[in-house]
């Protein structure tokens, strides 16, 4: 099969982050152009590709450019915009979370696709890391019986490296705060390995006057899973320090998973320790040990990078039709999570998503 031919659109520090997947398989996915509103940043990046083709606005792009999809790595405010545009123009289509501002834009979004027969993908990369996956495939083995509880955090600390007045600190550009921006890396990943969720609590918090336009800073979450589980979400942008960016727990009726990577580590190991694989708990001790890491490897990705393995996955999506794994019918259930989530906190009680 040929190289899929993709425009990248949005050239900022996520599109640092996809650019690996077009250096190092050339074959399966061929960068055409840039574009960016901030020229000097376009070119930029085509440089780190070699990529000739640059440009500052999409029609153009999507008139002068022979390409089969566009990568969107704009900010969210823009991603239904020139999603819109590029199925309309028969493009698949690669929008980094979040999918949409609203609901509504993310339905009409996916029925678009539909009618135009394209291939819709959020970029929810962390269902493309090996340990990610490894993690499912050994809850679906059974090992760890029903799952019972889930716990997970997202914390960082914007302020250092992110000045005032940028677009993530403003709700109405980024949709939100903590939850939408950070947290829902965690909530999708949850709702990959333990199904979807029924019902959420939250409260959230703003304490700096940067975050404007109903930007939460502080967040926390309690889920109610369909299958019965239970979870704990926790998120923050606003941390002054903390030991790990993200963690997760999952507790089943015979095992238990964790994963906490080191600082600044994205590529966490997890850790399993199960009735077949442990000795019983008979002392106070016992129960902190008999972990044993999962393999990985096993699962047979061709990359360590969530967004370079997400990336090959959208083109070989778009070559044979098969849905996505995060499709923009999946990721639905995401955003109806994070919008139950900021009316909860709203209303100060618990929401239905199937109210949603």
């Amino acid at each position: 099969m040929p190289a899929l031919k993709v425009a990248l659109v949005g050239a900022g520090n996520i599109a640092s982050h996809h650019l690996p997947a077009y250096q190092q398989f050339p074959a399966e996915v061929e960068l055409v152009a840039v574009c960016d509103l901030d020229e000097e940043l376009a070119r930029k990046r085509a440089d780190e590709v070699g990529v000739e083709r640059v440009y500052t606005d999409v029609e153009t792009l999507l008139r002068d450019v022979a390409c089969d999809a566009l990568d969107i790595c704009a900010t969210p405010d823009e991603h239904a915009p020139i999603a819109f545009a590029a199925i309309e123009a028969g493009k698949h289509v690669l929008v980094e979370k979040p999918f949409a501002l609203s609901l509504h834009d993310c339905r009409e979004l996916i029925a678009a696709g539909e009618h135009a027969g394209v291939t819709l993908m959020v970029a929810q990369n962390q269902r493309f890391l090996p340990t990610h996956q490894a993690a499912r495939a050994l809850i679906a083995s059974g090992e760890l019986g029903e799952i019972r509880a889930v716990r997970t955090d997202s914390i960082q600390h914007w302020a250092g490296f992110t000045a005032a007045g940028h677009w993530q600190y403003d709700g109405a550009r980024a949709g939100g705060g903590a939850v939408i921006s950070v947290a829902v890396h965690r909530l999708d990943l949850l709702r990959f390995l333990v199904g979807e969720v029924r019902r959420v609590s939250a409260v959230t918090k703003t304490a700096s006057p940067q975050f404007v336009n109903g930007a939460d800073e502080y967040a926390a979450l309690t889920l109610e899973f369909e299958n019965g589980a239970l979870g704990q979400a926790f998120a923050t942008v606003s941390a002054f320090r903390t030991p790990w960016s993200e963690s997760l727990l999952v507790f089943g009726e015979h095992g238990t998973i964790h994963a906490a990577p080191a600082p600044g580590n994205m590529r966490s190991r997890a850790f399993v320790a199960s009735e077949r694989r442990s000795a019983p708990v008979v002392e106070w001790a016992d129960q902190f040990q008999g972990f044993e890491p999962i393999d990985a490897e096993a699962e047979g990705l061709p990359s360590e990078s969530g967004q370079v393995n997400e990336i090959l996955h959208f083109a070989s999506c778009c070559a044979n039709g098969a849905e996505p794994l995060s499709s923009g019918r999946d990721n639905l259930g995401t955003m109806t999570l994070i919008a139950a989530a900021y009316e909860s906190a709203r209303a100060g009680r618990p929401v239905e998503l199937a109210t949603r």
